[in-house]
């Protein structure tokens, strides 16, 4: 198999945008989410706007999607946004993690603590070069925070673990190097398996790369097979995807290094070893164009597939395991779409900067209805976290 070079886009502007829009609210609340009984806070939902610096919105999110303003709402708060557990918020800088509290009606908290990740092994770069976050990932036990750094020049990429205290302090917990060869180009930040034993990335010109996390959350770069679909030409592996429920993956296959690209399903086995026996004729293939952005629903029952690139909404997918994805439905399919999350009552939050709009989705495997859709200028990113 080989795996031709894709190219790489980095976001890399982490610049003040000193101009806040307002959001509205009471125009985009359609009647028929009225409920007859009180509803319940399902989530609270944030949207960053315009930008990785740019304040944040808070939403508190009922079981019936309708939304309304967090108290103390917008947020000041330093850096992109990254995750959340119930009681703490985590953003990123051009140099440092920062951590802040979460009050329980969902109000972002002074800040906790902060730490520098240029301080630390896997910083390192030859003098004509210099290190620059590529971005971070909370894992799903809200213990670890890792942040991939890249070299300027040959695009060296290093993964860093950090260990999250109950006070919210930071402390450094190791680095492994993930490059394969001289010629590859790192690609995003790890997806991180519902068991939290393993994770994979892409990096570019290679095939996938693998993690194991040892006992104490550091990732290790690990040696793994890799068991693509026979699709009877050369292809490209791109953008996996672990599941946060069982053990598989789904990961974006460009025959001849084209669009569009197929979808592909894997077993991950206990050794973190990943093999597919979906077929050509038996993969669905994506009409979202512009290497294409992917999420699974928490129950890991439902994938996303969505672009801030051209206008092609949201793809949905039933997953049935490793065996061959499910077309579903398409959402929104006239915007292009910057972030999506969900949480645990069926909420699908969808956020959009072409339209400036963020919309609330149920979703079932059996029904999709929109909640409702609120006008919020310049959304760019968005964290949610289940009640």
């Amino acid at each position: 198999m080989t795996h031709p070079r894709r190219v790489l886009r980095l976001v890399c502007s982490l610049a003040l945008v000193a101009t806040v829009t307002p959001y509205s609210i009471a125009q985009s609340v359609p009647q028929a989410i009225v409920a007859t009984t009180a509803p319940f806070t399902a989530a609270y939902v944030y949207v960053q706007i315009q930008g990785p610096q740019g304040a944040v919105y808070g939403f508190r999110a009922s079981s019936t999607g309708h939304l309304s303003a967090i108290p103390g709402s917008p947020f000041r708060l330093a850096g992109e946004i990254i995750g959340a557990t119930p009681t703490k918020f985590f953003t990123v800088g051009k140099d440092l993690i920062h951590s802040y509290g979460i009050a329980s009606d969902g109000a972002i908290e002074s800040q906790l603590s902060k730490i520098a990740f240029f301080d630390y092994s896997g910083s390192e770069c030859t003098p004509s070069q210099y290190s620059f976050v590529k971005g971070a990932v909370l894992d799903h036990s809200g213990k670890y925070i890792y942040v991939e750094l890249l070299c300027q020049g040959n695009w060296s990429a290093e993964y860093q673990t950090y260990l999250i205290h109950n006070d919210g302090a930071f402390s450094y917990d190791g680095e492994t190097d993930s490059r394969l060869c001289t010629t590859c180009q790192a690609g995003n930040p790890p997806s991180i398996l519902g068991n939290e034993s393993f994770a994979y990335a892409d990096e570019l010109g290679a095939p996938l790369l693998g993690f194991r996390r040892r006992s104490a959350g550091t990732l290790e770069l690990m040696q793994f097979t890799e068991r693509d679909p026979f699709i009877g030409n050369y292809y490209s592996v791109y953008g996996p995807d672990a599941s946060p429920a069982g053990n598989f993956l789904v990961a974006q296959i460009y025959p001849a290094d084209s669009n569009p690209p197929l979808l592909a399903s894997y077993i991950v086995d206990s050794g973190g070893n990943i093999s597919s026996t979906n077929t050509l004729a038996g993969m669905p293939t994506s009409m979202i164009d512009g290497e294409p952005r992917t999420t699974f629903s928490p129950s890991g029952d439902l994938f996303m597939v969505y672009s801030n690139v051209g206008g092609d909404g949201i793809e949905i997918y039933k997953v049935n395991g490793a065996a061959p994805l499910i077309f579903y439905k398409t959402l929104l399919k006239s915007a292009p779409i910057d972030d999506v999350k969900w949480d645990r009552a069926n909420h699908l939050y969808a956020i959009s900067d072409a339209a400036n709009k963020l919309y609330v989705f149920t979703v079932t495997a059996t029904s999709v209805t929109e909640d409702s859709a609120i006008s919020i200028g310049s959304p760019f990113k968005m964290v949610e976290v289940s009640r």
